[in-house]
């Protein structure tokens, strides 16, 4: 590459979101593409969860870089000033080879049978599926799964990956490549905002996948990963899967998710997290969503490091739940656009100390996951007070961050998963802006 990848992706992202808003540039894009030997659901994928640009292979990367030029006339994307020759060509050269691999939309599935309008079931070979997942037509949507781990690629970047049991994953390949796997349910999740994602015709029970929808999966990755791994070993593995498609929103695909129970067992705080039981919860969603520390609210019951993040969605929920009386769903989105507001404040006084770069944070303890039980009291202090968000590095002030009391309620063994530590720690710092013991 001439220039760092991170760059590119940042360069195609751009131009995406600029051809997005047409549906006619869209489409000619999609005739790139397809020249290309790209899928047009990578394309889709992409503008759903900018993410997963990080995740797409070189050839690919070169692909999209080379469709959306020819569409758009970028000049940040000339090719010659992104790539090297020899990348180019070995890119179209692999590209070129996958073409009768590949299938693409729309794909019709027979003998469906209509459970509700947005819930259908039928069956599917697992070659068929994974022809699917080759033809990069399955995603893995993080924000409705089991969340993600990070790494580093080789010239240093961040990479998001799914979180996968590798041993759940060889005991199922091994019984799929052997035929001795009991069938069981797959659950796609097929969407979109810009088209009808499905058509259902009664009377041949056809359910078409459309064009240009996007398909992720609810549930069974592991099995999915193992049929890829079984494939590999043996051939002719023949295998049937009962195959559950739903068209769920974003906010539904959730909730379903947080509902099942696989046997790779969800973490707790995950799990919490989108079942979305308490008023709390729906909150968290929505600064996931919408507020500034979105992407650095950690799923799990550890922030990671290497993604920037900050704090846990179970602290957030946890403290939420314990300082705002929340009954209704006026008081959810009344209290979800008031924290948006407060942790936009809260950043942009503060931009090196929350920086995605944590390691070069000027404050350790100022970051710390623990630390934002005290942000949560803070803001609904300066809300029932009427003090003005602009005001809230003056409340900051206040807090004395080398304080021996705080420091070693911060480091507590446990605290996370410690409510009384929790409820200590909000006593703590009620007495400091209310002066309450």
């Amino acid at each position: 590459m001439q220039i760092d990848r991170k760059e590119i992706e940042i360069r195609i992202i751009k131009s995406l979101n600029v051809v997005k808003k047409s549906r006619k540039s869209l489409n000619e894009l999609n005739v790139f593409l397809s020249e290309l030997n790209v899928p047009y659901g990578m394309v889709e994928s992409i503008l759903a969860n900018e993410e997963i640009i990080s995740e797409v292979d070189i050839p690919l990367l070169i692909g999209i870089s080379i469709a959306v030029y020819k569409l758009t006339k970028d000049r940040d994307l000339h090719t010659e000033t992104l790539f090297g020759d020899r990348e180019v060509r070995d890119a179209l050269d692999i590209l070129s080879q996958t073409i009768s691999e590949k299938i693409y939309l729309p794909i019709p599935l027979n003998d469906v049978i209509k459970i509700k309008y947005d819930s259908f079931v039928t069956k599917i070979s697992i070659k068929d599926l994974v022809k699917m997942f080759e033809s990069q037509l399955i995603i893995y949507d993080y924000e409705t799964q089991r969340g993600a781990k990070y790494k580093t690629n080789a010239s240093g970047g961040i990479v998001k990956t799914p979180i996968v049991n590798k041993a759940s994953v060889k005991r199922i390949s091994k019984k799929m490549a052997d035929n001795d796997y009991l069938e069981d349910m797959i659950v796609l999740n097929v969407y979109s905002t810009e088209i009808e994602p499905v058509n259902y015709h009664e009377e041949t029970r056809t359910l078409t996948i459309n064009d240009g929808a996007i398909i992720s999966i609810l549930d069974g990755f592991h099995r999915l990963q193992g049929a890829l791994a079984a494939l590999e070993i043996n051939p002719n593995a023949d295998l049937v899967e009962i195959l559950s498609v739903r068209t769920y929103d974003h906010e539904t695909a959730q909730k379903f998710f947080g509902q099942i129970n696989t046997i790779n067992v969800l973490k707790t705080e995950r799990r919490k997290e989108l079942a979305q039981e308490r008023m709390s919860d729906k909150v968290v969603a929505n600064l996931q969503r919408k507020s500034e520390i979105g992407k650095q609210i950690a799923s799990s019951s550890q922030v990671s490091m290497l993604a920037g993040e900050l704090t846990t969605f179970d602290i957030l929920s946890y403290t939420i739940d314990k300082v705002y009386p929340l009954k209704i769903q006026f008081d959810v989105l009344e209290t979800s656009d008031y924290l948006v507001d407060f942790f936009a404040y809260l950043v942009g006084k503060y931009p090196d100390e929350f920086s995605l770069r944590a390691k070069e944070s000027t404050s350790s303890v100022m970051r710390h996951p623990l630390m934002f039980i005290g942000y949560i009291v803070l803001s609904k202090y300066m809300q029932e007070q009427d003090i003005n968000l602009r005001d809230v590095n003056k409340m900051i002030n206040q807090i004395d961050f080398d304080d021996k009391k705080l420091r070693g309620m911060l480091s507590t063994k446990g605290i996370r998963g410690n409510n009384l530590a929790r409820n200590n720690l909000i006593s703590y710092f009620e007495s400091i802006f209310r002066g309450v013991k």
